[in-house]
């Protein structure tokens, strides 16, 4: 069973993420850049840009993504589970139907970074952020200048 679940965005296009070892909020932009080169592999591992640890591509939900996530994939799950049983007499009930209507809304907020060894890897992080930062997809650190954000 396959199922599609859309989150929100910010109105800038990117998505806030949560490290799982710092718990550190930022965002990492969700699309594709112009000058992102055609040969390029997304790395195994990304790497926190406060801490620097890295964590594979499904480590970064956030607690309030994950409850969505959950929510969103609850119903085809039981409607499934409906159907299966139903071909052995077995009714089913569920209590409550979860709202799916929109994904949590997400603030255009922080700032946004580009680093020099990926440029094409724009990332925003809290705006207050004043030690270097990590690049997302190598973990080389980078500094900012403040008038850059």
């Amino acid at each position: 069973m396959e199922i599609s679940i859309q989150l929100a965005l910010d109105p800038s296009g990117f998505l806030r993420r949560e490290c799982p070892s710092c718990g550190d909020e930022f965002k990492w932009f969700y699309g594709e850049t112009a000058d992102r080169p055609e040969d390029f592999l997304e790395p195994e591992n990304y790497f926190c840009p406060y801490c620097g640890t890295p964590s594979g591509k499904d480590s970064w939900w956030t607690p309030a993504q994950l409850d969505f996530i959950h929510s969103a994939a609850s119903g085809p799950i039981v409607d499934q589970l409906e159907q299966e049983i139903s071909g052995f007499g077995l009714k089913f009930s569920r209590d409550a139907t979860p709202d799916l209507s929109a994904p949590p809304n997400d603030p255009d907020d922080m700032m946004m970074v580009e680093p020099p060894c990926h440029p094409f890897e724009p990332l925003k992080i809290h705006e207050e952020w004043t030690s270097p930062i990590h690049c997302l997809m190598c973990g080389s650190t980078f500094t900012v200048n403040p008038a850059q954000g």
